[in-house]
């Protein structure tokens, strides 16, 4: 895909929250900050954990995010993102769980590559690119409704 870094956000339960495609190849630790608060403006909720990989990696970004009400940890993955946060927050067990949970973002990216095509775009130009990609990220969360729908449908009532 080239000429286009997508900025993608996941939740929890793995759907694309916000999906940003900026103009040229625009580097992602300007993004963070834009990318945390759309992705907050399109689900009506804050986590309190946000974990991004290095690439994102900025002291004005990650303390930025810091200062929004209701998340309580930051964590960029990798060694720049060591370089910024404190040793003793880095250490802290809530920021190893953000670090874990980083796999399952790059579960996401993988998907979104290698079954929706990502990368492989038959359009050109940023507006039409930008819809391509939506159209994907939507496609990727119906998927993704129907296996969580399916899944709890498989799980036994619980008797209170």
């Amino acid at each position: 895909m080239l000429g286009y870094r997508p900025q993608v956000g996941r939740s929890g339960n793995g759907f694309v929250t916000v999906l940003y495609v900026p103009e040229g190849n625009a580097a992602d630790s300007p993004q963070l900050v834009s990318l945390v608060e759309e992705a907050i403006c399109n689900t009506g909720v804050v986590s309190n954990i946000v974990s991004v990989d290095d690439g994102y990696s900025s002291a004005q970004g990650i303390g930025s995010v810091r200062m929004i009400p209701g998340i309580d940890v930051v964590s960029a993955s990798g060694s720049k993102g060591k370089k910024i946060i404190s040793v003793e927050d880095w250490e802290s067990e809530l920021y190893k769980e953000a670090r874990r949970n980083r796999s399952s973002v790059e579960s996401l990216m993988f998907t979104l590559k290698y079954v929706y095509a990502f990368g492989n775009l038959r359009r050109r130009g940023i507006d039409a690119v930008r819809i391509e990609l939506l159209e994907k990220a939507i496609v990727h969360n119906l998927s993704r409704l129907a296996v969580l729908k399916k899944r709890r449908q498989r799980q036994p009532e619980l008797v209170a």
